[in-house]
């Protein structure tokens, strides 16, 4: 009897661990409007201010009836420009800057080619990803002429996500990177090259990822 009890209690045990190691989810919606000015704001989900703030488009292509893809913040009250919180909940979206400071070791080489501005989440879930134009090895004028679906990852556009296990972002450079980034995570890699792996097609493996939980 007393072996039978031993064991359904070290099953319980071994059941609560594997809930503790389920990836936290996060959906649209999660954070609650204000300014997060580091990562661990941003993983407690409490804004550190909620001064209120306003946005001015920062790319021509962004459309009026939809909150922008990428914007820089001003404070509503004294009209400054919004410059070194890392993240901002502003009308249900979020948004973020990719600081240096933040970035994985082995991306500290990058920077967006725009600072203080903000870039909106797309992809909720298991992963939060957003994506900035970075300075990188094509030239911004030749891109310029592509279809953003098409830029390989070697180009302007980078994907980025939060990863919340170690609370830091990520830039996912190629399909190499991607994949080991997988594996960290217990994730199936993916069958790519990284001269054919576009940024269309990094969106829709983060959104499968996101869309599986």
């Amino acid at each position: 009897m007393k072996v039978l009890i031993l064991s359904c209690l070290i099953a319980i045990c071994n059941l609560g661990n594997a809930q503790d190691k389920s990836p936290q989810l996060i959906k649209k919606g999660d954070f609650p409007e204000g300014i997060y000015m580091t990562m661990n704001d941003v993983i407690n989900k409490k804004p550190s201010s909620t001064e209120e703030i306003t946005l001015k488009i920062s790319d021509k292509f962004d459309f009026i009836k939809h909150l922008p893809d990428k914007a820089f913040f001003y404070f509503k009250a004294t009209d400054k420009k919004v410059k070194l919180p890392l993240a901002l909940s502003y009308k249900g979206e979020m948004y973020f800057q990719t600081y240096r400071k933040y970035t994985n070791k082995k991306d500290k080489g990058y920077d967006p080619d725009e600072y203080s501005r903000y870039c909106k989440v797309t992809s909720y879930g298991r992963f939060l990803y957003f994506e900035e134009s970075m300075r990188g090895l094509w030239s911004k004028a030749f891109l310029g002429n592509l279809s953003p679906l098409t830029y390989s990852m070697a180009g302007n556009v980078k994907g980025i996500v939060l990863d919340f296990d170690n609370k830091e972002l990520n830039i996912l450079r190629d399909c190499a990177d991607l994949n080991d980034f997988l594996k960290q995570h217990n994730i199936l890699d993916k069958k790519c090259t990284s001269d054919e792996f576009t940024i269309g097609d990094l969106r829709t493996v983060i959104d499968e990822i996101n869309n599986s939980h």
